[in-house]
Formats: structure tokens, sequence, C-alpha cells
């Protein structure tokens, strides 16, 4: 047979395989059996081979750090275990569950590793055999200059704690990790350590984290340093920028208030000058009043000189009158007493002769009194006798006019009739209230009935939205979807055209109730929550946006071909021959785009559908279409690769009701709008039950209503039935007390009538009281004439006392007029000395309140010149020069002027305070331009040290991903598929511009700095005419992610710094003819000299797969299946043997 580059003949292989092959097994049931029987080898012996450390010729070959022999004591289902891996290729192999993924685990435990990396137990003791205490792990790995390496862990169940040795010392974890680093061993690494959990994992690794994990693999442990500075150096790129930013605003604002204080300052400077004039001013105007007080102070002292000595004369002049008006004045006091002596006694006399008077009236109107009285007796019994009469009359009228008893009162009657009302009225009363309770409560459930119907009216109209039904199942189905789905509509602006949402919101089924269910079997569910794009960097956009920024799993397509590139492979004439309704795409309605995706992935313009029965066996007889769907079964046809190429042919039931796509409702959208309309039915009934009770209701309410009125009325009648009777009872009460006061006042009055007549024998009492009214008449007429006697002699004495009072008078006004003629001229003399004495008073208080005024106004200048500075004396002394005609007048107009300047600057609002807010501004705005210029230096120097690492950085990285990417393309085209590896830069939002116009930096104009999102992306393409897609979880299969994930970990195989490699089952997902491409590869790349140790453990293995001499294949036999004999030694040398012979 031809064999293909690095192919040896089937019997060379076999040769060399048994030269190679090692069988390695001893679980707990083996090791049962074996204390039964015989063995070739013994087991202590074997024991204690193991611990032997290997001899310096066996390190030939291995890398240091490479893992020469791996040693298990009840591990896991490994009672004992011990294993030589080659320095090159390893291959593992062996059944499922016979312990291959367990020598993983142990590789990763015993180089310090955590649990939680292997995906199995989240603890250490459920490493531990089953049934045992401890269990323990040594591996033996290539030292440097070369010497071996053990490290030893043993892991005790009880406390889930591990016991560390290397080369059979006790240490501590930190020298176990001190020694793989030292070594490059990087077992938390997916691109070198690869365990069966965790396949699946690095396709699910974003770029960002391949682009760390690869920069490590490749030992370039440097790079991700320089990285790390890069973000470093970014982000304090980024904080200086926005420094710089809100420092230049704020140096702008300050600069454009400084510009608006500036108008302030020079106001304020120009009220500063006037205050300066104006405390000029002040202080000159005292010195000119103090000249003007010193000139009226010489003025003042003349004048009160020449006053003094004219008052001196007038004094002299006016002395001889005064003597002769003092001798004068003393007689007229002696006449004036005289005079008051006799006037005193005429005021005794006059009194005397009024009071005398007095008594007289009093005599005169006692007179007046008792002839009064004495009237009145003589009529007192006339009226007494008419009085009589009237009464009398009175009371035979009253008499007359009412009668005697009174009328009846309230009967029992209507006592009773008034309580049987009342309690009718409260008994209606109650009854009302009842109702209108009942009636409350009735309306009360009817509100909320009519709640609950608007409610489920409400439901039912929801149900009724099919796109918001849609976009709730879109929600429940896949979450992330309907997240990228609401952040699409609020940012469609960052695409270049439209994106479509996920096809099940864009497409819709026409005549859905019969059709929806076929069209849903035929597109897939991941088809149905697609998005669409129209442009390849749209494509990209929303890939690096929604993928990769928020880590949402959802699909995304773009495609250039059209809807009309899509050709049925039969004519519709032909379908309807063969019974079919048409294609799936003829009953799908949807935007051109949203149809030619579905085209390409779902091919629905090939799958035919029909809901009636169609002839299958001409379809199957001359393959008309791959799929059909026809009454109620999908159809799918393949024909064979091999032989007769015979058609296979597998059914399987449609959907029995859409539950997307369909503008009908599923079954439980059914069932709710079917249980709605039977509550809201429910609800309705009870409120027509309602309204009936409130009708009844309302009929007793109205008769409840007419029994109270009536009862009222009639309760009312009887009310003024007994007011009337009341009113009549009173007023015969009223009228009757009326006639007995009557009666009792007539009673009296003839009473003393009576007793008047009964006393004519002798004297009555009138009589008597006449006759003492006619002596007091008698008595008071003899005391007025007696005092009209008296009054005559005091008179005539009165007249004599006048006689010489008048002589005393006249005596006293001779005297008065002599006086009057002397004060006359002594007067003009005092007034002429008065006036002399004033002028010199006033002459003297103006010379006083000169001194005083010049006092206070040379006082003033020396307080105001004390408190002024040299240079302002000065400008005193220099004003006061200028002005030496000027006026106090004049100065103080021009104060008042001045004072008026400076009371416009205050209502402005000006202070001294603008003056030290623009001086602080300057020295902060000095501050802050001299704070920037730092800032600028600062960002300038960064950025040169950020392009100084980036260089570093950047071109051996890029050299360094170019390497894998050509590794990763020729392994791809080898096996007839597209792949490529790209470096993505990511921007950060942020442009980052030069410090200064003069700085040496040129302008950046690239969005690319962010160095924390730059990353790996893997883009493969397994089918021809296919564009190349980032490798994730979602666009490809389980197998084509393996075939990707193995050979991106082949392109790193010789570019790799790390000692070995670990792959576990990594093409359990893959075909044969990818496997056995995949397996030559690696083969190719892992048996090369020089390359690192490479372990790949898989549970089956094709037949003729490429081998090659450096490979060596651990074969794991363990597990109850084992023979109850077998000698491992003879079988390696039989299989030896059968290879020469062959």
């Amino acid at each position: 047979m031809s064999t293909s580059r690095g192919r040896t003949s089937r019997s060379a292989k076999k040769e060399a395989f048994a030269g190679k092959c090692e069988v390695i097994g001893k679980s707990e049931a083996s090791a049962q059996k074996r204390a039964k029987r015989n063995h070739t080898m013994d087991s202590e012996e074997e024991e204690e081979e193991l611990r032997v450390p290997p001899p310096p010729q066996e390190m030939e070959g291995y890398r240091p750090g490479s893992i020469m022999r791996i040693t298990l004591h009840n591990f896991v289902t490994y009672s004992e275990i011990s294993i030589s891996p080659g320095p090159n290729m390893n291959m593992i192999i062996g059944p499922n569950g016979t312990g291959k993924s367990t020598i993983v685990c142990a590789i990763a435990l015993g180089l310090g590793e955590k649990p939680a990396i292997l995906g199995r137990s989240a603890t250490l003791s459920g490493f531990v055999k089953h049934g045992c205490d401890s269990g323990s792990i040594e591996l033996t790995l290539a030292g440097t200059q070369g010497s071996a390496i053990t490290i030893g862990r043993e892991i005790v169940r009880e406390s889930n704690k591990s016991h560390w040795k290397i080369n059979g010392r006790a240490v501590a974890f930190t020298e176990v990790q001190k020694t793989t680093r030292a070594l490059n061993i990087q077992v938390n690494n997916l691109c070198q350590f690869l365990p069966q959990d965790r396949v699946v994992e690095f396709s699910k690794m974003s770029t960002q984290e391949l682009l760390k994990e690869t920069q490590c693999a490749v030992g370039r442990d440097d790079l991700l340093d320089l990285q790390r500075e890069l973000i470093k150096l970014r982000s304090e790129e980024r904080g200086m920028m926005a420094e710089l930013q809100r420092g230049g605003h704020d140096a702008d604002t300050m600069r454009k208030q400084n510009e608006v204080l500036e108008r302030d300052v020079k106001r304020w400077q120009e009220r500063q000058a006037a205050e300066s004039q104006m405390r000029v001013l002040e202080a000159l105007i005292p010195v000119m009043k103090y000249k003007e007080a010193k000139a009226l102070h010489d003025e003042a002292k003349v004048v009160r000189n020449q006053a003094h000595a004219q008052y001196q004369q007038m004094k002299n002049e006016a002395g001889p009158a005064e003597d002769e008006m003092q001798a004068l004045e003393s007689q007229i006091a002696r006449t004036e007493a005289t005079r008051q002596r006799l006037q005193t006694d005429h005021t005794d006399a006059e009194k005397t002769t009024r009071r005398q008077l007095k008594n007289l009236e009093d005599f005169e109107k006692k007179q007046h009194d008792l002839n009064s009285d004495l009237d009145d007796l003589k009529k007192r019994a006339q009226r007494r006798r008419e009085n009589i009469a009237q009464l009398r009359a009175d009371v035979a009228r009253l008499e007359a006019a009412h009668p005697e008893s009174p009328p009846e009162g309230e009967s029992d009657e209507m006592r009773q009739l008034a309580t049987e009302l009342r309690e009718m009225k409260l008994n209606m009363n109650g009854e009302i209230v009842t109702l209108q309770d009942e009636q409350k409560e009735l309306m009360r459930a009817g509100r909320e009935i009519n709640h609950e119907i608007e409610s489920r009216d409400q439901r039912l109209r929801a149900l009724d939205d099919i796109k918001a039904r849609k976009r709730d199942l879109l929600r429940s189905a896949n979450y992330d979807a309907f997240r990228a789905l609401e952040w699409l509509e609020s940012n469609r602006d960052q695409f270049a055209q439209h994106v479509f949402a996920p096809i099940c919101l864009e497409a819709s089924v026409r005549d859905a109730p019969q059709y929806a269910n076929l069209v849903e079997t035929a597109v897939s569910k991941s088809s149905l929550r697609t998005f669409v794009t129209q442009s390849d960097d749209d494509y990209r956009a929303f890939t690096r946006l929604v993928n990769d920024k928020q880590r949402l799993r959802v699909d995304v397509v773009s495609y250039h071909k059209d809807l009309d590139d899509f050709r049925p492979p039969q004519p519709r004439e032909v379908l309807q021959k063969l019974g079919f309704d048409g294609y799936v795409l003829d009953f799908i309605e949807a935007p051109r785009k949203v149809l030619a995706a579905l085209c390409n992935r779902d091919k629905i313009h090939e799958i035919p559908v029909a809901r009636g029965a169609v002839n299958h066996e001409l379809i199957e007889a001359k393959m008309l279409f791959k799929e059909y769907i026809a009454d109620g079964t999908r159809f799918v046809i393949t024909q064979g690769r091999y032989g007769s190429r015979a058609a296979a042919v597998t059914s399987s039931r449609v959907r029995p009701r859409a539950q997307i796509l369909s503008s009908g409702e599923t079954d439980e959208v059914c069932a709710t709008r079917e249980r709605l309309h039977n509550e809201i039915n429910a609800f309705r009934d009870r409120l027509q039950e309602n309204e009936e009770k409130m009708k009844r209701l309302s009929l007793k309410d109205k008769k409840a209503r007419d029994k109270h009125r009536t009862a009222d009325a009639r309760e009312k009648e009887l009310k003024e039935q007994r007011r009337m009777l009341a009113e009549q009872i009173g007023k015969w009460q009223r009228n009757q007390i009326h006639v007995e006061t009557k009666r009792a006042q007539l009673e009296t009055l003839v009473s003393d009538e009576q007793r008047d007549s009964a006393r004519e024998g002798s004297q009555s009492q009138t009589v008597r009281d006449r006759k003492r009214i006619e002596q007091a008449i008698r008595q008071n007429s003899i005391d007025r004439a007696q005092t009209v006697c008296e009054m005559a002699a005091a008179v005539g004495k009165q007249g004599a006392m006048v006689h010489q009072l008048t002589r005393a008078s006249l005596e006293a006004f001779r005297s008065s007029h002599a006086l009057s003629e002397l004060k006359a001229q002594a007067m003009r003399q005092r007034e002429a000395v008065s006036e002399a004495l004033q002028a010199y008073e006033e002459a003297v208080a103006a010379f006083e309140a000169a001194k005083v005024a010049a006092r206070e106004c040379l006082a003033e200048t020396r307080r105001v010149t004390e408190e002024m500075s040299d240079e302002e004396r000065l400008r005193v002394r220099t004003a006061q020069d200028e002005r030496i005609e000027a006026s106090v007048a004049d100065l103080e107009i021009e104060l008042h002027t001045c004072r008026q300047r400076l009371s416009l600057a205050s209502n402005s609002g000006l202070s001294a305070r603008v003056m030290e807010q623009y001086e602080e501004r300057q020295a902060r705005l000095a501050s802050m331009v001299s704070s920037l210029q730092q800032r600028e230096n600062e960002l300038l120097r960064v950025r040169k040290r950020k392009l100084r690492v980036r260089g570093k950085w950047e071109q051996p990285l890029e050299a360094l991903v170019r390497k894998i990417s050509e590794r990763f393309m020729a392994m791809f085209d080898n096996i007839g598929c597209m792949g490529e590896v790209h470096l993505c830069r990511v921007g950060d939002g942020v442009v980052a511009v030069g410090a200064s116009s003069s700085g040496p930096e040129p302008a950046q104009d690239a969005d690319d700095e962010d160095y924390n999102g730059w990353g790996i992306e893997i883009r493969v393409a397994f089918r021809r005419n296919e564009q190349l897609s980032a490798l994730d979880n979602h666009r490809q299969s389980g197998g084509e992610r393996a075939v990707s994930t193995i050979l991106y970990l082949q392109s790193l195989q010789t570019l790799a710094a790390a000692p070995f490699r670990v792959v576990d089952e990594i093409n359990q997902g893959m075909d044969q003819r990818n496997e056995r491409l995949v397996h030559r590869l690696i083969v190719d790349t892992a048996c090369r000299e020089g390359s690192p140790q490479y372990f790949l453990i898989t549970p089956k293995l094709l037949q003729d797969l490429e081998y090659h001499p450096m490979m060596r294949v651990l074969c794991i036999y363990n597990g109850e299946w084992q023979p109850e004999s077998f000698n491992f030694n003879r079988y390696i040398t039989n299989a030896r043997q059968s290879a020469v012979a062959a």
C-alpha cells in the first residue's frame, strides 16, 4: 500500500509499536486477584524499583521540566502504578473508565494545582482511593545539568491536607511552586494543560484570555509583563488626559472670569482714587474751617471789649431812679394791705347774705310742697272709688269670656298612637340601614368584579399581541438573545446598515394555523434566535460589542448572497405533481436578507412541504430532495458514500404545534385564553346575580321608605294636635291667673274703703293728715319772716364796707400811677442797660463760641492729619496751596460731588473683595498654567514611555501571532479547511492627541489602545464558500471546536517554552477524516527533535494511524474486566516476534 510522508509499512509499525509500548494497570480488583495467582513480576520488587532514580542515560532527550516518571499510590482508581513517559509524544490509550484522565489529574495535582482546575472533585480528599486513609503522587522531572527532581505529594483524606517532598525532603508548598516556575511549568494554562473536563472552556475563552494564555504558553512572560505595563501606562495616560482636559477647562473658565473682573477692578481703582480725593478734602475742610474760625475769634474778642465798656456806662446812669422807685413801692405795699383787709371783710358779708337768701328759697319750696300734699290728700278717696269700679268690670268680663273648667288633656289613645309611630319609624330606619349596607356591599362586589373583568381583558389583549408574545418567548428561551435585542434597539446608530432582530421576530408564516408547525420543524431553533447583519463591518462590530464586550452568547450571521441566488432543486410544477404545496421559503414572510440567511443556514428553498400524502417512492428513487415534510412527518434522505451508495431515509414527526413563528397560539396560550374567557363569564354571571339582588333590595328599600314617610306624616299630625291642645290649656291657665290677680286687687281696695267707712264716727286718718300739713305751713311762714329781717341788717352793714373799700382803692390807684411813671423811666434805663448787657453777653458768647470752634477745628485738623500718612499729608498741603482762595463752602460742594460719585460706585456692588479675588485668581491662574505645563510634560513622558514599551511588545507579539497564524493556516490547509489567527486591536474610545502643539510627539488618531482588550481571535471555515468566522461556543459544532483547539495547540508546539503539553480526549467530537488528519499533524509536530514533551489521552483510535519512532504508546490496562492471569512481558515479546516475522 502506498504511504504518505513519514509512514512505514504495517509490519514495521507493529515492530516499532511493540518496542515502544507499555502496558499499565494495577487496580484494587486486580491487586486482590493477583494475591490468588502468581505474576511474573514481584510487586515488592516493582515498588522498590519505582523509587530508584533514573540513571543518567535514561534522561537523554528530556527537556528540563519534562516528566520522566509518574508514580501513584492509592490515587483514585489506582492502588499502585508507575509510568515512564517518553521525551516526545506520549499517547495514553485505553477504554473509557480505565483511569486515563486520572493520570492527567495526577500530573496537575502533583505539580501543585488546585482540584478546581480539573473540573472534578472540589476537595483533595476526593482523589484518595475509596477505603484508604491517604494517597500519594510522585513526579520525576528532568532537571537542569542532567539532574532529576522528584516532587512528592501525600494527600490525607481526613484532614483534606497535603504534605510535600522534593527529592525525599519535606518542603513547603511555596518551594514546590518556586521549582515549577523555574522549570516554566504552567498547569493552569489551557494552552499547555487541557484536561478532559476543560476542553470546552478553550472555545469559551475570550480573545483577551487567549492572548494572555498564548504569551505564557510560548514562554514570553516578558511580553505579558510589557502588556501589563502598557495597560498601566494607558490608564495613567487617560487619567492625565482627563486631568489636562479638566485643568484646561478650569483655566479657561478662570481666565474668562478674570476678564470680567478686570472691568470691575478698573472701576474699583477709580473708586479708590475718588476715596483718596475724598479723604484729602475731608482733611482740608477742617484746616480751612480752623483758619476761618481763628479769624472770627479775633474779631469777636474786639467786639466783646467794646460791649463791656458800653454796659458799665449805662449801669452808672440808672442808679438814682432806682432809689426813688423803691420808696414808692413801700408805700404802695402798705395801702394794698389795707385794701386787702377791707376786701376780705366785704367778701365775708357777701357770703352771709347769700346763705340767708338760700334759706329763704328753701322756705318757699317747702311751702309749695306742703300745699301740694294738701291738694293730693283731697283727691285720694275719689281715685280709690274709681279703681274699685274698674276692677269689678274687668273681673266680670274675664269670667264671662272663659269657662270655669279647663279643657281635657292628652288622651291615652294619643299616647299609645305616638308610641306605635315611634317604634314603626325606628323599625323602618333599621330596615333601611340594613338594605343600604347590603346595597353598598353589592356595589363594592360589583366594582371588584368589574376590576377582575378588566384585568382579564387586558391579559387577553396582551395574548393577542403576537410580537410581544414572541418577545416573551425569546426572553424565556434565550435571555442573552433578548438582552442583545434590547441593546440593539437602543444602539442602532452604531451600525452602518440596519441590523435585523432575531429571525423569530422578523419572520412570520403565511396561513399560520396550517403551516407554522411545518415551517418551524424545518428551521432550527438556533436560526430563529440569530441576528442578521448586512455587511462584514456591521458583523464585526456586532460580535465585538455584543459577544466580546458584553459576553452575550448569541448568534449573528452576515451573508453576501442575495435571495435570488438560491435556486430550488425542482420547479414548482414538479412539486404540484408530487403533491407538495410549495417550498418552506414560500410560506415565510420576512425581509429578503433574513430569507437569504435562512436559505443559507437551513436550506428552506430546498425543503418542500405538504399537509397531505406525497409520492414517497418516486422522491426516494430519483433523489429529488434531500429533505421534505409531508403528512405530519419530516423525511431526510442520505446517500451512502461507499459500496452501492444506497439511499437511507430517516423520518421524524413534525412538531405538533408551532411555538415561535406561528401567529396562532400555543397549547398553553389557548388554555390561558380559554381559562380567562371562562373566568370573565363567571364574573359576568356573578355581576348579573348582583344586579338582580340590587333590584330586589331597591324595591324593598322603596317600600320601607314609603312606610317611613307615612308614619312620619301621621306623627306630624299627632304632634300638631297635641300642640294645639297644649296651647288651649296654657291659654286657660293664663286667663285664670289674670282673673285671680284682678280679684285680689279688688278685695284690697274694697277692704280699704270699708275700713275708712267704719272710722267715720271717730277722727279719720285723712283729717289728721290735713291738720298736720296746715300746722307745718304756719311754722314755715314764721321762719321765712325772721330770715327776711336778718337779711336786711346784713345788707346795710355791707354798704358801709363798700364805701371804705372804695377810698382805699383810690389811694392805691394814685400811688400806683406815680410808681408806673417811675417804673417807665427806670424801665427805659434798665432796657438800655439790659441791651448793653445783652450785647456784651452776646459778644462774650460769640467770643467763646469762636474760641471753641477754633479749638474744635484745630483738634479735628490734628486728628485727621495724625491718621494720615506722610504722602497724604503732602497731598493735603498741596491741595491747600492749590485752593488758597477757596472757601469752606466750595470745598464742601466739591466733597459732596465726590461722595455722590462714591455712592454710585457703592451701588454697583463693588468691594475690596473684587481686587482680592482678581489678584487671587491671577495667582491661581499662573499656578494652574504652571501645573498644566508640568502635567503636559509628564503626559509626554508617559506617552514616550508607552510608545517605547508598545514597540517592544507589539512587534514581537505581531511576529509571534504571525508565526502561529502561518502554522495554523498550513495545518487547516492540510485538512482542506481554512483558518487564521488574528491579533485583535481594541480601542477604549479615547484618542490620544499631542500633549502640546509644540511637543515632539505627533498627534495620534487610531483608537486601538485598550491594551487590556487586545486579544487573539481564531477564525475558521470548515465548508466550501464559507466565510471565516470567529471560533466560539455557538457558531461551530463540537467536532469543529475540537479540531480548531488541537490545531491551535499544535501551532504553539514548536514555539512553546513549556517543557510538556497535555491534551485529554480532544478527538471525541471529530469524524474519522478529521481525526486521522489531526493525528498526523500532531505526530508530525510532536515527534521532531527539540519538540516539547506531549501527552495525548484518548479512549479510541482509528486503524492505520500515523506512527513515528519517537512516539511512546502507554496502554492503560486497569479494571474489573482483566483476565485471571496475564503475562505482560510475554505479550510484548510475542508482539515483537510477530512484527519481525511479518
